[in-house]
């Protein structure tokens, strides 16, 4: 079977990501009625997760969020295969970091930064966006895929301009030791919990939630400022890339503080752009124990 998938990376993905965009969202449209509209890939997530979110919109509203969620999503896919073979000059084209004046500030304090960021928009083009701004030394975290050729092929990628990726899983010994540079470290905020993770509740999208407090606590430890970085969509093939401030003094902020206000900017997010959100990931598996009950 991985044999399978390494076939097919090298024969189909590949040659693919040499097309033009212009092409490969032809195929996008194609995938789009495919996924969709065939096979209903994940449909009853999508809806269960839009419902849950947006108590107060129509049957009709919801459906036009979840007909623009699967176009987006499509779109993702043939991005991300572009990516094998897009050049830096045109990626910087595509996404154009807009708050370079931020940017430069935090470099000029010599001081580390960790990036928090959501599944909004094209994350994987965020990551290499940012990358090739060039200045930080981007370091990434990743949870392996199953399939060793997929994982190899992936890490790859995401390396392709000079970021360095590590296994989620060790994360705390890598941050541990020495960093070799001036280091932007980047957490995706917006993962379901483990449960035996540190975890902080709070209301995320009209629901009870568990979020990941790895932001705050190795920005506490390595004292560096938090900043959230997203890809804003224009229009196909074209985004900005903004970044916003979210402490620049983490060791001064109360417990669980930065954890809330990464969350509630990603939620300002998610109801600017609903369609740019992953809802077919089931991002509410983990509930919240009931409160003990003294006699």
């Amino acid at each position: 079977m991985a044999l399978v998938g390494f076939l097919l990376f090298y024969i189909l993905v590949i040659p693919l990501s040499y097309l033009p965009l212009r092409v490969l969202y032809l195929l996008s449209d194609f995938l789009y009625l495919i996924i969709y509209k065939v096979f209903k890939y994940r449909v009853k997530v999508v809806r269960e997760n839009l419902k849950n979110s947006f108590p107060k919109k129509s049957e009709e509203e919801l459906r036009i969020i979840e007909r623009k969620y699967y176009q987006n999503l499509c779109d993702w896919v043939i991005e991300t295969i572009k990516l094998f073979s897009i050049s830096e000059a045109e990626l910087k084209r595509r996404i154009p970091f807009e708050d370079i004046d931020l940017y430069n500030s935090l470099l000029q304090q010599n001081r580390h930064i960790i990036v928090a960021a959501g599944h909004f928009n094209n994350f994987e083009w965020l990551a290499q966006g940012f990358t090739v701004v060039g200045d930080f030394q981007t370091i990434g975290l990743f949870t392996p895929l199953s399939n060793k050729y997929f994982n190899r092929f992936m890490l790859k990628n995401r390396s392709r301009f000079g970021g360095i990726m590590i296994p989620a899983k060790e994360v705390g010994a890598y941050l541990s030791q020495p960093l070799p540079s001036i280091s932007a470290i980047g957490f995706v905020t917006d993962q379901s919990p483990r449960k035996e993770s540190n975890i902080y509740w709070t209301e995320f999208l009209s629901q009870e939630t568990a979020c990941f407090t790895g932001v705050e606590r190795y920005a506490m430890k390595l004292n560096a400022p938090v900043v959230f970085v997203f890809p804003f969509k224009i229009k196909r093939g074209q985004y900005v890339l903004r970044m916003r401030m979210i402490s620049d003094e983490p060791h001064l902020a109360h417990p669980f503080a930065i954890t809330e206000s990464t969350t509630r900017f990603l939620e300002d997010l998610i109801h600017q752009q609903p369609e740019a959100w992953m809802w077919s990931h089931k991002r509410w598996k983990l509930k919240r124990p009931p409160l003990p009950q003294f006699n």
